[in-house]
């Protein structure tokens, strides 16, 4: 007989007349990209994948309901565009899932390229976009109606519920918190001031929609900063919002908060959630948002009463069916997200984003679903991968569940490459948990691997491949100082940490060396990075650096960029910055320069058969997205003809 593994997480639950499969919601993410104000295929079927991976609630992300307020290309909310938007809410709802839509407004984080009017909020100012103007009465009349304009549209476009995002520094919090908000009018001072105008807008909402529809709202459940919004004025808000609303999800400020980097802990706003939920003021469901990466630890918090219900965003991305996993109770094959940031940073560099880890999301309009099986390869071939790195793995695995017989030879004594630096990293605990789901991945696919197995023309010609795969890494490049032979390449540093000095001096500062850095500070050495250019860890995405660049802080890890290393010495480095001759002591000197694909191995099989590909570090040293999604797409060519 079946018994639910997490029988709290997959509870329906009950919104006024609707009925949510389980307590899971796939949260607003990446910007809503349009088109002359459309949506456009790619994310309908982004949403589309979420419903069919069994998510209780797929959100929409990012509407702004008017001019003046849209921190993104304005969605144009026009009759003609009603059937276009029908169509997303129907890719939800026949796949079971509640459809829902965030609708937001920018405040002072409105930006000018995509507004007539400027961007206002409670006061004036002049924020990063521009000026930024203080909001009238009837200015907040306005988008009190613009609010429940949208969700009267929405609601005409077949979305089940509307989810008004008060979180993240956009209009609502900015009232909301003493932070933010100066004002002298009854709008200002007081929380019963500061909560008088995003009330205001709830109930316009709630009396345009009527009392059957369904209202959530997006919360920050404190600001995390002295003098700022406190979670028990939260709480007193929401306990006078959920008049008008039905459930909330609760977030928190602070952009390492709501865009928690893989040095945060996990479920890292689940403490104001369940502070929430202990006040006994509040009655709605509560869902708590932030880095919940497993169905365990969401069932754990539902179980232990810190929220009634999970927001799910990266977990979903990296792998849109956890919930179908949960459901039919294997968790275990969930694909680990690693909070590396790579989608919310190419998103917010206006490309189409993309997952490191799972090569087909945001691509589901090309490529297919989610995590559905890989149809099998019409023409089946013997391959031969070289390499089990990131790449080698990823490769190997696609390649086998097409069907083909494929050897995988690392000249290794295990699986992983370059990053089984991350069983040594006290802080790259992600990473870890993803590289051995990949193992446990090629362990059960049909993969013959061969450790301690280097790959000659010779075993090339006794093998006879019909394909090869060419993933052999890449490795360090030594730095032309003075000296360096007194010194080590960073990852060494994991793999022998008891031969790692109290002082320690790293020359090059891209994320290899801060990343570096940053661990040896969390294992009690004392650490500076020198950079030769103005800025470290140029290699990082925009958002992931934040929240990198803040754990640095926090960690004591000192960082001198400008800083041109002339030699190492037994007793340390020294170096040139703005002209001025300085020298570090050290116990310890590691460097990280770069490194060099190791090209003479796919060079010398090149000739061996018929196909060979190159692919990872390789072929271009760089990040683990170009491993894993080189290593899936050079396996789907193979046996194409």
């Amino acid at each position: 007989m079946f018994e639910q593994r997490y029988p709290r997480l997959m509870e329906p639950l009950r919104l006024r007349g609707l009925t949510v499969r389980n307590r899971i919601m796939s949260a607003p993410n990446m910007l809503f990209q349009t088109i002359g104000g459309r949506t456009t295929e790619y994310y309908t079927r982004y949403l589309e994948a979420k419903a069919r991976g069994g998510a209780g609630i797929v959100t929409l992300g990012e509407v702004p309901v008017c001019d003046g307020g849209c921190h993104t290309p304005g969605t144009v909310m026009s009759r003609e565009n009603l059937a276009i938007f029908s169509e997303m809410s129907a890719a939800i709802r026949e796949h079971g899932a509640v459809s829902s839509v965030e609708l937001t407004h920018g405040g002072r984080n409105a930006r000018h390229e995509f507004n007539v009017r400027n961007p206002m909020g409670p006061d004036e100012m002049e924020s990063m976009y521009g000026h930024v103007e203080a909001m009238t009465r009837e200015d907040m009349e306005d988008v009190a109606e613009a609010f429940a304009d949208a969700a009267e549209y929405w609601y005409g476009a077949g979305f089940d519920t509307v989810l008004i995002h008060a979180a993240h520094g956009w209009l609502f919090p900015q009232f909301l918190s003493p932070l933010a908000n100066h004002r002298r009018d009854e709008y200002g001072g007081s929380l019963e001031n500061r909560m008088r105008f995003p009330l205001m807008t709830l109930r316009r909402i709630r009396e345009r929609v009527g009392p059957d529809k369904v209202v959530m709202i997006r919360l920050s459940g404190a600001d995390r900063e002295a003098g700022g919004m406190t979670v028990e004025e939260v709480t007193e808000f929401l306990s006078r919002a959920q008049e008008y609303v039905d459930l909330a999800e609760v977030s928190s400020e602070g952009i390492t908060w709501f865009f928690g980097t893989t040095f945060r802990p996990w479920a890292l706003n689940s403490d104001l959630s369940a502070a929430i939920k202990s006040s006994r003021k509040v009655h709605i469901p509560v869902f708590s948002i932030g880095s919940i990466l497993s169905p365990e630890l969401a069932e754990e918090l539902i179980a232990s009463g810190k929220c009634d219900g999970v927001s799910m965003s990266r977990a979903l991305i990296a792998d849109p069916c956890l919930p179908e996993k949960a459901m039919e109770g294997r968790g275990e094959e969930v694909r680990p997200c690693l909070r590396c940031l790579n989608c919310t940073d190419g998103d917010n560099l206006h490309r189409h984003f993309s997952c490191t880890v799972n090569p087909l999301t945001g691509h589901e309009q090309r490529l297919g679903f989610g995590d559905e099986p890989i149809a099998p390869a019409p023409f089946k071939k013997k391959v031969l991968v070289v390499g089990g790195g990131p790449a080698g793995l990823s490769a190997a695995v696609t390649a086998a569940k097409r069907g083909h017989r494929v050897i995988l030879c690392e000249k290794g004594d295990k699986l992983g490459g370059t990053v089984n630096f991350a069983d040594s990293d006290s802080l790259k605990i992600d990473l870890r948990r993803y590289k051995a789901w990949l193992i446990r991945q090629t362990e059960k696919a049909a993969v013959e691997i061969r450790l301690h197995t280097e790959v000659t023309p010779e075993l090339v010609r006794a093998l006879e491949p019909d394909h090869i795969i060419v993933a052999a890494g890449a490795e360090p490049v030594t730095p032309k100082i003075p000296g360096v032979g007194l010194a080590r390449h960073a990852l060494e540093a994991y793999a022998a940490p008891k031969s790692v000095g109290d002082r320690v001096v790293i020359i090059g500062g891209g994320l290899v060396g801060v990343e570096c850095g940053m661990h040896l500070c969390n294992t009690g050495h004392a650490v500076t990075v020198l950079e030769a250019l103005d800025e470290a860890a140029r290699d990082a995405g925009p958002v992931y650096k934040i929240g990198m660049m803040a754990k640095a802080e926090e960690l004591g890890l000192r960082i001198e960029t400008g800083a041109k290393v002339r030699e190492i010495t037994a007793s340390g480095v020294g170096y040139e910055k703005g002209g001025q001759e300085a020298f570090l002591p050290a116990d310890t000197v590691l460097y990280a320069v770069g490194m060099r694909s190791r090209l003479e191995t796919y060079l010398a099989l090149a000739p061996l058969a018929p196909h060979v590909d190159l692919i990872g570090d390789c072929k271009a040293p760089g990040k683990l997205l170009g491993a894993i999604h080189g290593g899936y797409f050079a396996a789907m060519d193979v046996g194409r003809s």
